[in-house]
């Protein structure tokens, strides 16, 4: 049995989006800890995957991804809230895996399936990021699915665009509410396929600088478009 929800966290520009979420949680398997790296939080990143991107890629294929890729028609969807150090050199030197593993609840997986769509990813989010600043689990994805629902992020149409033009879609999309574009970064995979965006804040969770560097505003990127429902 499945349930329509209304996903009303995704505005946009004059769309939104549903979910049809499965009827029974997808199982998930222990987080695999790689490495552990328990320094000071100083900015949070809100990484935002381009679903059509990854539902076009070699991993997006398959049985396992058949609810997010065929089953429904995402659009940008949450990859994880992670929190940075300022000192960073690169992406190992960031907070991960501050706690022992630990099983997220069946329902709460559920409860936010919409807001993250695969059920393992809400596992590893947890363990390898949510962990090193959140006490529990709960907390973690009520900001997720708080922050998420705050945006209001612009449908994007299938094809050649710049890094820059996408970023101002968003800033834009935004200003009412106080982003200006440092607070966003542009992501891409091989190609120069558009594939995420990061949503920066302090510690307060006001918007702020993210302090990587993202794709240059002047590049082509290629944006895979989304199914149509």
């Amino acid at each position: 049995m499945k349930a329509i929800v209304a996903v009303a966290m995704i505005w946009g520009e004059a769309w939104a989006q549903q979910c049809v979420a499965p009827g029974d949680v997808p199982r998930t398997r222990p987080t695999r800890v790689d490495y552990r790296n328990e320094v000071a939080t100083d900015y949070y990143a809100l990484a935002l995957s381009w679903s059509p991107q990854f539902c076009n890629s070699p991993a997006g294929q398959g049985e396992r991804n058949r609810w997010q890729c065929e089953e429904n028609a995402f659009g940008f969807v949450v990859h994880g809230l992670w929190p940075q150090s300022a000192k960073a050199k690169n992406h190992d030197e960031h907070p991960r895996n501050c706690r022992a593993p630990e099983m997220l609840p069946r329902e709460l997986v559920r409860k936010y399936l919409c807001v993250m769509p695969s059920a393992q990813l809400m596992q590893d989010e947890w363990v390898k990021h949510g962990t090193c600043a959140w006490g529990e689990a709960k907390a973690y994805f009520e900001r997720v699915e708080g922050l998420y629902r705050g945006l209001r992020l612009p449908e994007l149409e299938g094809g050649v665009t710049t890094a820059g033009a996408i970023r101002k879609r968003i800033v834009s999309a935004n200003a009412g509410s106080g982003m200006k574009p440092e607070h966003v970064q542009v992501r891409v995979v091989s190609g120069n396929r558009f594939s995420e965006v990061f949503v920066c804040y302090d510690k307060q969770f006001r918007y702020g600088a993210c302090l990587t560097p993202g794709t240059p505003d002047g590049i082509e990127v290629r944006v895979a478009g989304r199914r149509k429902r």
